[in-house]
């Protein structure tokens, strides 16, 4: 994952990080890709953002991908079905209880074990 890092910064190439199956602390880490230290332009996420209750994806990027993506149009169209709020809560909620039962700790020591 460094290599393709490097590779990708070398060339002036977007870093996708696909972490619908293996993010929000299902590995042992937040996502899949802190396991190597690495840092995607891109980074998806689903399935467990809901909570196990609610569909819900999302898409991060870095701020140099969203000024390349807004810089000439702040108003620009990304999504037909984004900003729903009950999905929006849900998520937010989410993470908030995998953060205060510290799920990521917890997945971590029962994966090694």
């Amino acid at each position: 994952m460094r290599a393709v890092r490097a590779r990708c910064s070398e060339v002036g190439a977007l870093l996708i990080a696909d972490e619908v199956q293996t993010g929000l602390g299902r590995t042992g880490r937040m996502f899949g890709c802190d396991h190597e230290g690495v840092s995607p332009d891109i980074l998806t996420m689903a399935k467990a953002l809901g909570g196990g209750v609610m569909p819900i994806g999302a898409t991060t990027f870095t701020k140099g991908v969203c000024d390349a993506i807004y810089s000439e149009n702040p108003l620009m169209h990304t999504s037909t079905f984004g900003g729903n709020p009950l999905a929006t809560a849900a998520g937010l909620a989410t993470i908030a209880v995998i953060e205060e039962e510290g799920l990521v700790e917890q997945s971590r020591v029962k994966g090694s074990g």
